[in-house]
């Protein structure tokens, strides 16, 4: 089975009820369950942990699971895998399931990577799987009232070593391996490189509009799984 957990909480300093924001007509955390309905079967659950009574009500409207936290786990300096945590001890898991986090503030994904990331899992061997995009960045740290350069020469970007970077949207492992670790990703892992616009996670303004922008294209490819949910856009 899997357990599908989308963390969202109430407050917001950047964006005040950010995941109630909607993208083409449908709430950040809207987007979010219908994205793990999509990956869910028969008897797979799909829950929207919050201490907001307003992020539940709109979960549930997308027939999300829901569960209201507890006051010490509502704070902006509370670790995601406590959430999940507190989630996961409402239900009896065995080691084979798979625990998906969904992050709301990254609402535009592709059916592919989700199943990529799924799969990477069931079929592929691997014990955890995430997104990432690729990055090629001249790096620079602070130093006292200068900035100093972290490489020794400056290469063309196309002859730089790939680097990559988590995007925040999709994480994936079994039970087993959180169970044992107590982190969301650990053992063999996979990184499933997402398209850019897939990559940008909404914290400003900025990035809400361009989400905005770019949402037509996921639009049309979650048009079908909206209708059946019933939701009027």
């Amino acid at each position: 089975m899997k357990y599908i957990i989308i963390p969202a909480r109430g407050g917001s300093k950047g964006i005040p009820n950010k995941n109630l924001k909607r993208v083409s007509g449908i709430s950040l955390v809207g987007w979010s369950v219908i994205h793990g309905k999509y990956i869910s079967g028969k008897g797979d659950q799909v829950i929207v942990s919050s201490d907001s009574s307003e992020i539940l009500d709109e979960a549930s409207k997308f027939g999300a699971q829901t569960l209201i936290r507890p006051e010490e786990l509502s704070g902006d300096a509370v670790f995601t895998e406590p959430v999940m945590d507190h989630a996961l001890s409402k239900y009896a898991l065995n080691n084979d399931d798979i625990i998906v986090l969904l992050q709301p503030t990254s609402p535009l994904r592709y059916k592919s990577t989700l199943n990529r990331c799924i799969q990477s899992i069931k079929n592929n061997g691997f014990d955890s799987s995430l997104t990432v995009k690729k990055i090629h960045l001249f790096r620079w740290k602070k130093v006292h009232n200068s900035f100093i350069p972290l490489y020794t020469d400056r290469p063309r970007r196309q002859d730089m070593e790939d680097e990559f970077c988590e995007t925040g949207s999709i994480y994936v492992t079994t039970y087993a391996q959180y169970k044992s670790t107590g982190l969301r990703l650990s053992g063999k892992t996979e990184g499933v490189v997402t398209e850019d616009e897939e990559s940008i996670d909404v914290d400003t303004s900025i990035d809400l509009d361009v989400v905005r922008l770019l949402s037509h294209t996921f639009l049309e490819e979650w048009r079908s799984e909206i209708r059946d949910l019933g939701i009027q856009i």
